[in-house]
């Protein structure tokens, strides 16, 4: 079997005509024909049949099996050429999502430039869900991902570097202002400013109304962290964050949840099973999972001395 016949196929299943895959690919339209007859002698199956009337193809049962596997046998070729050739890769191309980037990852940069090792981490932002799939793809070689439960996965090895509260944050103005803690049931009546989905956060802040059998109401959704902060602080309303985004400098009050268990913020260092790294790609990983630890034992001790 000829890994171009699949990727003809696979073309032609797209386009669903010959002389369109025969230009896709700059090749004569015999070839693509010759390329399918192949395959269904391989397969001892026929694999389209010809609708002479409206001048297309009709894909078989047979056609439409063979080409979710040629899919996913051209895209793990794919991967397994860029694997091959990442082995000697000086970069690490480094999923960061918004929250983490800005501001747990900036905590660690300190520590990665003194090791010198900074301008390798090749940096890729977006959400969670979407750095995890480029992950999976190998688009990427590893990455900080935050989730509401320790991730799992049998295609990644997963590390929690970091576990974080979620927090419920008010305005220095807001009645709940005085307040250290606080239960979130007794939050019903309160109006929400909320990250919008993409984050964890919305996961988590729907469990915990489905546990307290409530139906908050959102008056407003931001995917900028800033925004919601901004917002928050002038008391349009409350809002509810991870702990790893609230800084001193945000002039809002932060009050604990009593609710038990704590919903928690997990961030996990992801990378694929399968991929092994090149020498300096190993020791970028390495550098980041020392300043980690590092960056953890020290908050630790500056809590300790409060």
């Amino acid at each position: 079997m000829k890994i171009k016949d699949l990727e003809y196929f696979v073309a032609l299943i797209k386009l669903k005509n010959f002389t369109a895959v025969a230009d896709q690919f700059g090749v004569s339209q015999p070839t693509i024909t010759y390329a399918v007859k192949r395959l269904e002698e391989e397969f001892d199956t026929k694999l389209i049949r010809r609708d002479q009337s409206h001048q297309s193809i009709i894909i078989t049962d047979s056609g439409e099996q063979l080409n979710r596997h040629a899919v996913n046998i051209l895209n793990e070729i794919q991967l397994t050429t860029n694997d091959m050739q990442n082995l000697s890769a000086t970069e690490l191309r480094f999923g960061l999502p918004p929250i983490i980037g800005t501001y747990y990852f900036s905590k660690l940069a300190q520590k990665l430039v003194k090791a010198g090792s900074i301008q390798h981490f090749a940096t890729v932002d977006g959400g969670s869900t979407e750095l995890l799939a480029s992950l999976e793809a190998g688009r990427l070689d590893a990455a900080l991902l935050g989730s509401a439960t320790p991730l799992e996965n049998d295609a990644l090895t997963a590390e929690i570097i970091e576990q974080h509260h979620f927090k419920i944050v008010v305005s220095p103005k807001s009645p709940l202002a005085t307040a250290k803690k606080v239960a979130f049931r007794d939050l019903a009546n309160e109006n929400f400013i909320m990250l919008a989905e993409g984050f964890v956060h919305p996961v988590v802040f729907d469990t915990l109304s489905t546990m307290n059998q409530m139906n908050p109401d959102i008056i407003y959704q931001t995917n900028d962290v800033s925004i919601l902060k901004s917002m928050v602080h002038e008391n349009v309303g409350v809002g509810f964050l991870t702990e790893t985004a609230i800084t001193p400098a945000d002039d809002l009050i932060v009050l604990d949840l009593l609710d038990q268990p704590q919903p928690t913020f997990y961030i996990s260092l992801a990378y694929r099973k399968i991929q092994l790294f090149s020498a300096t790609q190993q020791a970028l990983l390495g550098t980041l999972t020392t300043a980690a630890k590092e960056y953890r034992l020290e908050q630790q001790n500056s809590d300790t001395n409060l």
